[in-house]
């Protein structure tokens, strides 16, 4: 083998996981979790169990948003969504953290959890934190880790 092979079988390799990698990135950054529950259901528990882990530090910065009244008011039609609530759910402590490290972080924040009525199901989504802090390391990492195990707590409770 010389070393031309090497190299040819090196931007192979590299080809084939920034393509993997892109395609992840892609496809599960941004995640739906279908609900058990009614579009109502899902809203009330989301209301009812964040407020459950404020001795965590979380709770919601400012009221949920009926995204689809906006669409209606502008007599806009969206496909497939039927009904959508959005809740910003922040835990002030990691954001600082997290915003510390790295100003521009605030951008992505608070955190947002989309609730849509589609036509086959109610979902929630959000923003993939756990496959998010594989891309960062340190205090943005650790942070990330534990909004991804919160969620997860969360969750379970909503679907409860």
């Amino acid at each position: 083998m010389d070393i031309k092979d090497l190299l040819s079988g090196a931007v192979i390799g590299i080809a084939a996981e920034t393509a993997g990698v892109l395609y992840l990135f892609r496809n599960k950054m941004v995640i739906d979790i279908k609900s058990p529950k009614s579009f109502e259901e899902t809203c009330e528990a989301i209301e009812r169990v964040i407020p459950q882990f404020e001795s965590e530090g979380w709770g919601f910065p400012f009221d949920k948003w009926n995204f689809y009244k906006v669409f209606e008011s502008r007599n806009l039609d969206v496909d497939n969504i039927n009904k959508l609530m959005v809740y910003f759910i922040c835990n002030a402590k990691l954001a600082a953290r997290v915003i510390s490290a790295t100003n521009a972080m605030a951008g992505i924040m608070p955190c947002s959890w989309a609730v849509s009525e589609r036509n086959d199901g109610i979902y929630i989504s959000k923003m993939n934190i756990g496959l998010m802090a594989k891309i960062f390391s340190g205090e943005i990492k650790k942070a990330m880790e534990i909004v991804e195990e919160t969620e997860k707590r969360m969750l379970k409770k909503i679907f409860e």
